[in-house]
């Protein structure tokens, strides 16, 4: 289960000093300023009325940011991110996963497409995540499974577990692993 009310995904990988401008223009509390040397950078802020919390994070497993929001105010905060940053769609994202040139682009697509997907399975994503799980590249499956994470919708974590049983790389097998106990864990499967 999210611990937020809405995540903006932000196409710049540099794209904290737009979010912080946003920050500074409404008087938002800063409570964490992000340390480069932490596992995950984050920033967080507080509204000046308390009602709600945003953090700003640069996610080490995929390399795209995104700013979260939770509390009463979360509409209005994010509506001030998203006119001062450039944001991934989710068809557009989707989209990019089958006409990216490039693997890193590809990778990013992909990442983009599980931070934007809604809370209910689409079934373009899953087909598109199905073909994907066959790549020949370990690094494109590798994403499969690290983007299921951050989207566990059921088809998706059955396509895990197939890669967890299956496939032929180590430490792609053992990843797939490691998330589907996180999940069972946690009971985060959509």
């Amino acid at each position: 289960m999210a611990n937020f009310d809405i995540r903006l995904t932000l196409k710049h990988v540099k794209a904290e000093p737009s979010v912080i401008r946003v920050a500074e223009m409404n008087d938002w509390d800063l409570r964490i300023m992000g340390n480069r040397k932490a596992q995950v950078y984050l920033d967080k802020w507080v509204t000046p009325d308390g009602r709600t919390e945003i953090h700003y994070v640069e996610d080490p497993l995929t390399g795209i940011p995104f700013v979260t929001f939770r509390g009463e105010g979360s509409g209005e905060a994010a509506q001030l991110v998203e006119a001062a940053c450039q944001l991934w769609d989710f068809q557009e994202a989707l989209d990019m996963i089958i006409t990216a040139h490039s693997r890193d682009d590809r990778l990013t697509a992909i990442y983009a497409a599980a931070f934007t997907a809604p809370e209910r399975p689409v079934d373009s994503l899953v087909e598109v995540f199905r073909s994907l799980a066959s790549d020949t590249d370990p690094g494109i499956r590798q994403s499969v499974v690290v983007a299921t994470g951050y989207v566990p919708w059921p088809a998706l974590v059955e396509l895990v577990q197939h890669l967890a049983d299956t496939d032929p790389v180590d430490h792609v097998r053992h990843n797939a692993q490691v998330l589907l106990e996180g999940l069972n864990l946690h009971g985060d499967v959509n």
